[in-house]
């Protein structure tokens, strides 16, 4: 699945062809309006002519254009510097094929239209006028040597204005190419963002935290030696409802908060077994919350640490409590211990502190600026935890 995933992510290419050719014919049947308005506006005549004429070439230039853009797309790699000298070296044939074709196109090409249209108007024995076009190149002598000259001197001028046109496309693709490439980056690093978060909250649910099976297993094994046989089933069955309820699912899906307290609840009733004078348990959770979602196991990090901290090294009854409300569309969490003085800096100063970075991260990660993870020591002992994130509801 992992290398399907790379694949993907590898195969995606830089730029849609089908936006490259719509960039090309966007671009030259604006060109091809703009020349048309301004013969309009400058009251050329023969205007359905010179349409044809300029749809000639504005198709003849869109063939052109895409045999430019297939040269950019296997020479232009990911560095837009190459990319514009080659497109500034491609772009000086393709203006002098533009020039060369815009001159025979207009100069040299007699539609048949038009030149049956303009015999019938001459009278009989009357001169026929030339075809309409900018010049005509006389045969014969110096005066064929001069007009040959002119031509070129014309198409080379022309040229030099057309080379911007095919540098502005250029330009336009490569800023086309290089957002896609941009956007494409931002996919991937979205694509394994998610993907290291599934993996992370999949190792979240997957982990079997050592200890507590070791202790658990040892605590049974004392209440079956001590023939306390309902007590031991108890624990068989809370111990084997927990590892059901975390391993099984999508560790990517949020759960209702009832759900979560649940699987919480079944965790300390196991523990309890271990701390039976010890271990309290208070829960405050109203009933128009119970349908709210919140992340897979965001709980279990900070209710191991308040056994392990806490409970597990304090001389009395350590309550742990487990507090939900709403304000402001905020859905607000709180896993609070009453630990003796001196336990609750050790959380994070004698332990890894890795669970309550994992709960940071995930919260930041899932909701950015919309919600937060506050930790504190209360006085004169234990801790306080507050979560918040956005509040939703199962829609099931």
């Amino acid at each position: 699945m992992a290398d399907e995933f790379a694949a993907d992510l590898h195969d995606e290419p830089a730029l849609s062809p089908r936006v490259a050719l719509l960039s090309i014919i966007g671009f030259w049947l604006f060109y091809c309006a703009i020349v048309t308005l301004r013969s309009l506006v400058m009251g050329q005549a023969g205007q359905l002519d010179t349409l044809v004429r300029h749809l000639a070439l504005m198709f003849f230039s869109m063939g052109l254009t895409y045999l430019l853009y297939l040269v950019l797309s296997r020479v232009v790699t990911s560095s837009l510097r190459r990319g514009m000298i080659v497109a500034g070296l491609l772009a000086a044939p393709a203006a002098l094929a533009f020039s060369t074709v815009d001159w025979v196109v207009f100069d040299v090409l007699e539609l048949p239209w038009a030149a049956s249209r303009e015999t019938s108007s001459v009278p009989s024995g009357a001169q026929q006028p030339r075809p309409p076009g900018r010049m005509m190149v006389q045969v014969g002598g110096t005066n064929a040597d001069d007009a040959n000259i002119e031509v070129i001197k014309m198409i080379a001028d022309s040229a030099v204005n057309s080379y911007f046109f095919f540098v502005g496309w250029a330009a336009l693709y490569l800023a086309l190419r290089y957002a896609a490439e941009v956007g494409a980056l931002e996919r991937k690093s979205a694509a394994f963002r998610a993907a290291a978060q599934a993996a992370e909250l999949r190792a979240l649910r997957y982990q079997v935290n050592p200890h507590f099976l070791f202790n658990t297993l040892n605590s049974l094994s004392t209440l079956v030696m001590a023939d306390r046989r309902p007590a031991a089933e108890r624990m068989i069955i809370n111990l084997a409802s927990f590892f059901r309820a975390s391993l099984v699912g999508d560790p990517s899906e949020d759960v209702r908060l009832v759900e979560e307290i649940r699987l919480q609840r079944l965790y300390l009733e196991i523990e309890q077994a271990r701390f039976p004078d010890r271990l309290r348990l208070a829960i405050d959770l109203p009933d128009d919350l119970r349908d709210a979602l919140v992340p897979g196991l965001i709980l279990q990090p900070l209710i191991e640490n308040a056994v392990k901290y806490s409970v597990s090294r304090s001389r009395r009854p350590v309550t742990i409590s487990i507090r939900a409300s709403a304000r402001h569309g905020l859905l607000l969490l709180s896993v609070q211990d009453d630990g003796e003085p001196g336990t609750a800096g050790k959380k994070t100063d004698g332990g890894t502190g890795l669970g309550l970075r994992n709960v940071a991260d995930r919260i930041s990660a899932r909701f950015g600026a919309g919600g937060h993870c506050r930790v504190r020591p209360l006085d004169p002992g234990g801790f306080l935890v507050d979560l918040a994130m956005p509040l939703t509801f199962d829609e099931h």
